[in-house]
């Protein structure tokens, strides 16, 4: 199974709560798909290059997983329809 990165950040005023249901929603998501591991880093708060959304922080999320190209597209729109992701980019990785 090909290996993905997704980088995604999260609006700057979210508390605990959200992320954590943010969190658990995107592992469902993954084991729905059959991923069996995946890692979630969180790289805290971070300024951004220029504003988004009319932030101009946020919160930086890397997930590493391995799994099928069927899931992208879901894990694409997942992170479309959450209002607390203000940007994503899921990227393959080399083999």
């Amino acid at each position: 199974m090909p290996s993905y990165e997704a980088m995604f950040i999260l609006r700057p005023d979210l508390e605990e709560e959200p992320i954590q249901e943010l969190s658990n929603k995107l592992q469902d998501l993954l084991k729905q798909f059959g991923v069996q591991e995946s890692e979630l880093e969180e790289w805290g708060k971070r300024r951004l290059a220029y504003e988004i959304k009319k932030y101009g922080e946020g919160l930086y999320y890397l997930l590493k997983f391995e799994g099928s190209q069927e899931l992208v597209p879901e894990l694409e729109h997942f992170f479309k329809v959450n209002d607390e992701v203000i940007r994503f980019m899921i990227v393959r990785q080399e083999e």
